[in-house]
C-alpha cells in the first residue's frame, strides 16, 4: 500500500471512490462479519473517504447471520445510520469450482433458500455472482424453480446479477449460455441500461491469451508475450479467437451497453497494460473498477496467505482468492497507464453508482413459478 491520504483523494477525484466488490477491510471479514461489525466498518470507510458494498462469500450456515446483517443494515439506513455502506454484494453460491473460490462458498440451495436469497434484495443485496453457464436458463434448479424463473425472481426484488466464475471446459459452451443470459436479462428489463454486471473480468473464466504474469519465472517472459499480445488489434469479427469466447461476448457486450464488467487495476489480477487496452476498447463509462481485496488473513473461514511474488492473496492450495492492494494504490495504477482524472472518476465512482440505482422489472411473467 502506498501513503495516500484522505485529502489527497478529495483533491483528485470529484467524488467519492465506491469499493463495488471488496471482502474485507480492516479486521473485519465480510463473509463472516456480524451486525456488531457495521459501524466500525461504516466508521473506516468515512476515515477513508470512500463508500463501499461489502461482498461476501456466502456459505451456507451464513445465511441466517447474512439476513441478519441486512436486516439490521436497513433498519440503521432508516434512521440515517451507516451512510458510507451502500449496500451488500453476494458472491455465490452457485459458482464454477475452477478458481479459487472458497469450498464452503459453492454450494446449491434449495428452492426455498433460493427464494429467500432472492427477497434479501428488499433489505439491502445490490448483487449476486452466479455462473451464468452453470446451466441451461430453463433447467430446473429445484422443485419447480429453473435458472430463468431464479433470475426474474432476484430482479424483481432489485437485485442484479453479476457473471462469473465459469466453467473451463467447455467455453463455447459458456459463451453460448452467458450469451443467453444476457438476453434474457435485457429483455426481462425492457432493456433498461446498467442492468447486469460481471464480476472481477479475466478471471476465472476460460480465456485464450495470458492475462497475467505473476511470478519470477512468468515475468522474465511478460514484455515479448504482452508486445505480441498487444500487437493484435481488438475487433469484433476476431475478438472471440483473440480473447477467447467467454471474454469476447462480455466485451462485446459491454460496448453495446448491454451489461458493465468489473475490472481489477491491482496489476496482479489482471496486468495493467491489458487493462488499459480494455478501457480503450469498453470505454471507462461501460467499467466498474474493483478492488477485490481483504486486508485480514481469512475469508469465508479458509485462512490466507500472501502471495511471496505479488500483491495476491492465496489459498493454502495455492489458489488465487482475493488481493491485497487498496483503492488508493489502484487509483496510482490507473494513472501510471495514463488514464485521466475524469476516466478514473468514471471508473471508481460514476459507473459504480449507476450500478445501485432503482430499477423496474417487465410483468412478462410470474418469476419463480
Amino acid at each position: 500500500m502506498i501513503d495516500m491520504s484522505t485529502n489527497t483523494l478529495k483533491q483528485t477525484l470529484s467524488s467519492r471512490p465506491v469499493l463495488f466488490h471488496v471482502h474485507g477491510i480492516g479486521s473485519h471479514d465480510f463473509s463472516s462479519m456480524t451486525s456488531d461489525a457495521l459501524p466500525e466498518v461504516n466508521a473506516i470507510a468515512v476515515e477513508r473517504n470512500v463508500d463501499l458494498i461489502p461482498t461476501i462469500f456466502l456459505r451456507r450456515e451464513y445465511v441466517p447471520d447474512l439476513k441478519q446483517v441486512l436486516q439490521d443494515w436497513k433498519e440503521a439506513r432508516d434512521r440515517g445510520g451507516l451512510p458510507s455502506i451502500l449496500g451488500f454484494g453476494v458472491e455465490g453460491p452457485m459458482l464454477g469450482t475452477s478458481g479459487g473460490v472458497p469450498p464452503a462458498g459453492c454450494w446449491l440451495p434449495d428452492a426455498k433458500t433460493w427464494r429467500e436469497l432472492a427477497t434479501l434484495g428488499n433489505i439491502g443485496l445490490r448483487y449476486i455472482v452466479i455462473a451464468p453457464d452453470a446451466c441451461e436458463l430453463d433447467e430446473v434448479l429445484d422443485g419447480d424453480l429453473t435458472f430463468r424463473a431464479l433470475i426474474e425472481l432476484f430482479y424483481q426484488h432489485g437485485v442484479r446479477l453479476a457473471l462469473g466464475h465459469f466453467r473451463h471446459d467447455n467455453p463455447s459452451e459458456s459463451a453460448r449460455r452467458t450469451d443467453a443470459v444476457i438476453d434474457m436479462v435485457e429483455k426481462f428489463t425492457c432493456g433498461q441500461p446498467d442492468m447486469l454486471l460481471t464480476d472481477h473480468l479475466y478471471n476465472d473464466m476460460p480465456r485464450a491469451f495470458t492475462h497475467a504474469w505473476r511470478t519470477e519465472e512468468e515475468r522474465v517472459h511478460r514484455d515479448k508475450e504482452l508486445e505480441l499480445f498487444l500487437s493484435k488489434p481488438w475487433k469484433t469479427d476476431s475478438l472471440a479467437e483473440l480473447l477467447g469466447p467467454v471474454p469476447a461476448s462480455i466485451i462485446e457486450a459491454a460496448r453495446t451497453r448491454r451489461l458493465l464488467p468489473m475490472l481489477n487495476f491491482d496489476g496482479a489480477h489482471v496486468d495493467l497494460e491489458i487493462c488499459r487496452r480494455t478501457v480503450d476498447y469498453v470505454g471507462a463509462d461501460q467499467l466498474i473498477a474493483i478492488t477485490d481485496h481483504t486486508e485480514t488473513d481469512a475469508m469465508a473461514g479458509e485462512d490466507l496467505s500472501l502471495s511471496k511474488s505479488s500483491s495476491l492473496r492465496l489459498r493454502l492450495d495455492g489458489q488465487v482468492a482475493a488481493g491485497s492492494t487498496d483503492i488508493s494504490k489502484q487509483i496510482e495504477n490507473m494513472r501510471s497507464i495514463g488514464l485521466s482524472d475524469a476516466q478514473i472518476d468514471e471508473l471508481v465512482s460514476e459507473t459504480p453508482r449507476r450500478a445501485l440505482t432503482d430499477f423496474t422489472c417487465s410483468p412478462y411473467r410470474s418469476a419463480g413459478r
